[in-house]
């Protein structure tokens, strides 16, 4: 199952559920997650990866999927 098949799946649960007890335990056990975090914390040492990427891509230094496995293949066949 995916993630986002899984989250969906609970949802429909949750909503579901009357019993105010049930409800409780559920919040008692996620409670401590934090919603408003982002959910991918990301490293100064890769924003400036990402950032040189963007760059990249703005400058038109880029190749096609198609070429970029030619290449592997050559570097790894040598």
């Amino acid at each position: 199952m995916q993630v986002n098949d899984l989250r969906y799946s609970l949802l429909d649960k949750l909503i579901s559920v009357r019993d105010i007890n049930i409800l409780q335990k559920i919040n008692d056990l996620i409670g401590g997650v934090d919603i408003n975090s982002p959910v991918f914390k990301v490293t100064d040492a890769q924003k400036q990866m990402l950032m040189k990427s963007e760059e990249d891509i703005r400058n038109g230094n880029v190749i096609s999927d198609d070429e970029l496995n030619a290449d592997e293949d050559l570097w790894l066949n040598g």
